[in-house]
């Protein structure tokens, strides 16, 4: 049984609102993340969660996500990585020993002045809770 995803994702953009972090949820964000999530959600194990950052503006959405997607598949050294991909500031983190019923992917974009490490942080919290 999976969590609500909408949900999960609605209460870590509420932390990160709360904590002055500027999230982005316009339609071209609202697509990278969807296609991402659509992509990576099979090759996830069920014990672990991508959790991916994008600096807005995105000028190159689907070319950014499909280099996204490749670096996820390629694998994560040290279960994180920083890069700039297409001009946008990308941080991806992997977690692990989140419970089964946690999405396997979860993505947000942020403005540029945005702590993308912060964010990270408050959706691995919130991933790692029992409730």
């Amino acid at each position: 049984m999976s969590a609500d995803s909408p949900a999960i994702e609605r209460e870590i953009a509420e932390r990160a609102a709360a904590a002055k972090l500027r999230l982005r949820f316009d339609k071209a964000v609202v697509r990278l993340v969807g296609r991402l999530k659509a992509a990576l959600a099979g090759i996830v194990p069920e014990d672990q969660t991508i959790i991916f950052t994008v600096s807005a503006p995105i000028r190159l959405p689907a070319k950014t996500a499909a280099a996204l997607e490749s670096l996820v598949r390629d694998g994560l050294p040290g279960g994180e990585l920083r890069s700039i991909v297409h001009g946008n500031q990308v941080q991806v983190r992997r977690i692990t020993g989140v419970p089964s019923s946690m999405p396997r992917v979860v993505g947000f974009v942020h403005n540029p002045e945005s702590d993308a490490g912060l964010v990270l942080d408050l959706a691995k919290s919130r991933l790692l809770e029992r409730r």
